[in-house]
Parts: structure tokens; C-alpha cells; sequence
């Protein structure tokens, strides 16, 4: 198994979350127990059981220190936790099969990869709702563009980064003179 000791705690819960939801919660006992139940009436569900059958015993110990961990956390940060789930678990089911690939490709990313999607997903959460919304928008764009013209905008993109900070700021002056006028 990957070590998670290089991603902070509030994306490792969010990464938890997704394992979560690939799997059935542990009970805290020996490696071959079976999913401890929802509620106190009511026991796991034959799919459930299936599932952790068929778990190899490196996987249940995974779990189960991923449940100490859920222990651990304050009342706080469990109950957010579950929000998490329950939100994952209303999305459709097509949308949960995109998360749980994306979570499938994160874990197959180099530590190096994985610090620098760390990083990006730090400036993201900095960025204004207002930022976060015109990127939306222009993603929607750019999905709408035919692939010619899609290439165009990347070729004309790739220049831009290889300018200097000089020449991107100059390019701004002389844009901005141009909608001025």
C-alpha cells in the first residue's frame, strides 16, 4: 500500500472520504471480522459482506487504522466527515464512478505529482468563489470549442508561458490600450 504521510490531514480526510465509499466500514477487532453495522439494529448488507470477503488482510488492516484514525477525531471533524459520505453517497452513481477513477489515479501518482496536485488543490481553495466560478465558466468554454479551435488556444497558451514576466506584463499594457480605445 502507498503511504499517505506527505498529504495534510484536511485532504486525507477527503481522500478517506473516498475510500469510504469503495468500501465497508471495519469493525475494530481481529483482520478477518466483518463490516461492523450502519446502526446498532441493523447488521451489513450481503454486498457489504461480499465486500469485505473478498478484501485481502493488508486491506482490512488499512481500514481498521483508518477507523482509529475516524476515533480519533474530534465529534467535530467525524460529524463533518459524514456529511462528506452521505454527500458522496446522494451524487449519482455515474458521478461517484468518476470520483472513485479520480481517487484511483491520484493513488497512482509519483509523490512528486502528488505534492504538486497538492499544491494546485491549495491554490484553488484560496481563490474567491467569484475566481472559482470564471475559471468554471471558462472551462465550459473551452470544452464547447471544436478541437481546431481548441488547439489554436493551446498553441497561443503555451507561447504566453514561455514569455517573460516583463513580456506578459507589456502584452496586458498593450491589450488593455487596445479596449480602451
Amino acid at each position: 500500500m502507498k503511504s499517505w504521510n506527505t498529504v495534510p490531514a484536511g485532504f486525507g480526510l477527503l481522500v478517506g472520504l473516498f475510500v469510504a465509499a469503495l468500501v465497508p466500514a471495519t469493525a475494530a477487532g481481529a483482520g478477518t471480522e466483518e463490516p461492523a453495522a450502519v446502526a446498532a439494529d441493523e447488521g451489513p448488507s450481503p454486498v457489504e459482506l461480499e465486500r469485505w470477503r473478498a478484501l485481502s488482510d493488508e486491506q482490512r488492516q488499512e481500514l481498521k487504522r483508518r477507523l482509529e484514525r475516524f476515533k480519533a477525531m474530534s465529534p467535530e471533524q467525524q460529524h463533518k466527515l459524514q456529511q462528506r459520505l452521505e454527500r458522496f453517497r446522494a451524487l449519482p452513481e455515474q458521478e461517484r464512478a468518476r470520483l472513485r477513477e479520480n481517487y484511483r489515479a491520484f493513488t497512482r501518482l509519483s509523490d512528486k505529482e502528488r505534492a504538486l496536485l497538492m499544491h494546485r488543490y491549495e491554490r484553488w481553495r484560496q481563490l474567491s468563489e467569484q475566481d472559482r466560478n470564471k475559471f468554471r465558466r471558462q472551462l465550459k468554454r473551452l470544452k464547447r470549442m471544436d478541437p481546431a479551435q481548441r488547439q489554436r488556444l493551446m498553441k497561443k497558451l503555451q507561447r504566453w508561458l514561455r514569455l517573460s514576466p516583463e513580456e506578459r506584463d507589456n502584452m496586458r499594457q498593450r491589450v488593455r490600450g487596445q479596449s480602451g480605445s
